[in-house]
């Protein structure tokens, strides 16, 4: 019995063995053409031949179908790493590294379908003769058929047959073949609450552009067909300002941009004055600038040719949202002087140097009332000519007053001038041995006479220092009206007692070797003394 049961364990593990060594073989296989059943008239259906099964190494198949209503335009291999050919309509796939082993499209054809069919049209193709292989078996799975029909043809109707709005009013009224509006809203109103419809069932309708903003909107309605055809209907919103909103006063820029050399110092929205050294080549330059607030109403651009050695000035100017601030950037394009073979010189401009206070030059012709226009020089001339006669006129008139002012006396009886004071010199200080001045006046009356000039041998010499201490100003010749005035009177007086003391002094001292003067110096008038003490 033990004999038995080891004699059969071996011969199922024979058997065992033995299916192990057998090729494995496809089972269960089986083939599928399947495409869009419903097609218009002049479109194109593509089919797909998949295949299922386990271990399937090859496909080979042909293709039929019905050639009156489809046209065949091509081909295309569905499974990665397999390798096909094909000979007319007929197919040959296969792949060593990459058996199917499940559902797996491997082929695809395309179709036309041909135009003027009527809908409902049957259409039909197939792959007949199918046949899979694992390497060594084959399986023929039959055939794979697909069939379909005309459908009617698309609509290419694109149009709304509404569009209202519940929160503005669109102007002009709605009408299928006007494709632009315009509605105003207040600011409160932030979109648009828009109702429409397309015209063909198969349209689709979409919206864009319906985040308002204050200022200037653009909202569209795009309807798309059926065909893909499309029409847009557009609205201009004006979405109103915030009744509490205060403009932008910003007018700074954010961007300068110079096409042509580089802008010194580094640009800054806080600096207006730049310099650019170009080379004498540059034909032309063009300055443009981006504000810095994107509500700025306008930024300027300037171009300019350069025609001129040295500084050509440029500017852009930005206007804030106010309308009214403005700010303006200055670039002092400098193009450098021809190159000639010497390195040319040239003046630096600093921005931060202050502007030379503008020159005034003197205009060649002059317009004066009465007489016209006439040349400067002209008019120079005749006013120097009047001044030199003016001149010469006061000069003369105070030459007049000088020479009879001061002998202006007065013949009254009264012995007085017209001033009232007494035309009589001022009395003189009484010296030993010599009478007054006063004892000698007669009834008469008294007549000045000539001043005259006492004779240098008759008078006695002063000392330097003696005539230095007498002022300069009282050594010059003076009128008879400037001899009467108090302080005259005074000096007059001290001086008379000063020379009569060293007259005194003198006079014995050089009495045997000066002769006595001609003209003693009690008998001398207040003029003569002043006369010989400015000759001295």
């Amino acid at each position: 019995m033990k004999h038995y049961r080891t004699s059969f364990k071996t011969l199922v593990l024979v058997l065992a063995l033995l299916l192990a060594l057998l090729p494995q073989r496809a089972e269960a296989a089986s083939a599928a053409l399947s495409g869009n059943s419903a097609i218009q008239a002049g479109s194109t259906v593509t089919l797909k031949l998949s295949i299922s099964g386990s271990n399937i190494m090859g496909v080979e198949a042909t293709l039929d179908y019905d050639s009156s209503v489809l046209e065949y335009t091509n081909y295309d291999q569905q499974i990665n790493g397999w390798t096909m050919d094909s000979s007319g309509l007929k197919f040959i796939l296969y792949g060593v590294s990459n058996p199917i082993n499940s559902s797996t499209n491997v082929l695809s054809v395309t179709f036309r379908v041909k135009s003027g069919l009527e809908s409902g049209t049957a259409l039909s193709a197939s792959f007949r003769d199918i046949v899979v292989t694992d390497g060594d078996n084959e399986t023929n799975v039959g055939t794979a058929s697909w069939s379909g029909k005309v459908d009617a043809p698309l609509s290419s109707n694109c149009n709304l047959s509404s569009l209202s709005c519940s929160n503005a009013t669109l102007s002009p009224a709605f009408s299928s073949g006007t494709t632009y509006y315009t509605a105003t809203v207040p600011y409160a109103v932030e979109s648009l609450n828009l109702s429409y419809k397309t015209a063909d069932a198969a349209a689709r309708a979409t919206v864009s552009g319906n985040s308002l903003v204050v200022g200037a909107n653009t909202v569209t309605v795009t309807c798309t067909a059926a065909t893909g055809a499309k029409k847009t209907y557009t609205i201009s919103v004006t979405r109103q300002q915030d009744p509490n909103y205060k403009p932008s006063t910003d007018a700074m820029l954010k961007e300068l941009t110079l096409d042509v050399g580089s802008l010194s110092p580094k640009f800054s929205g806080a600096v207006t004055e730049y310099v650019a050294y170009v080379p004498y080549e540059t034909a032309s330059a063009t300055l443009s600038g981006v504000a810095r607030d994107e509500k700025a109403l306008n930024v300027t651009e300037s171009t300019m040719r350069l025609t001129k050695e040295g500084d050509n000035v440029m500017t852009v100017t930005c206007t804030a949202e106010d309308g009214t601030t403005a700010k303006t950037y200055t670039v002092h394009v400098y193009r450098m002087p021809k190159y000639e073979g010497i390195i040319p010189t040239m003046e630096i401009i600093d921005p931060d140097t202050p502007p030379e206070p503008p020159t005034y030059s003197i205009p060649m012709t002059l317009t004066l009332p009465l007489v016209g226009e006439m040349a400067t020089t002209t008019v120079a001339i005749i006013g120097a000519a009047l001044l030199v006669i003016i001149l010469l006129l006061i000069g003369f008139l105070l030459g007049r007053i000088g020479s009879g002012g001061g002998h202006d006396d007065d013949d009254d009886d009264d012995g007085n001038d017209d001033n009232g004071r007494d035309d009589d010199p001022p009395p003189q200080p009484p010296r030993p041995g010599h009478s007054t001045p006063q004892e000698k006046h007669t009834d008469a009356p008294q007549q000045h006479q000539p001043v005259r000039t006492a004779p240098q041998q008759h008078t006695a010499p002063v000392p330097p220092a003696q005539k230095a201490a007498v002022p300069a100003a009282q050594q010059e010749k003076v009128s008879d009206d400037t001899l009467t005035s108090p302080f005259v009177e005074d000096l007059s007086e001290k001086m008379q007692q000063e020379l009569a003391q060293r007259q005194a002094a003198e006079a014995a001292a050089s009495a045997a070797d000066k002769p006595e003067p001609d003209t003693p110096l009690d008998s001398m008038s207040l003029d003569e003394l002043l006369n010989d003490i400015h000759n001295m």
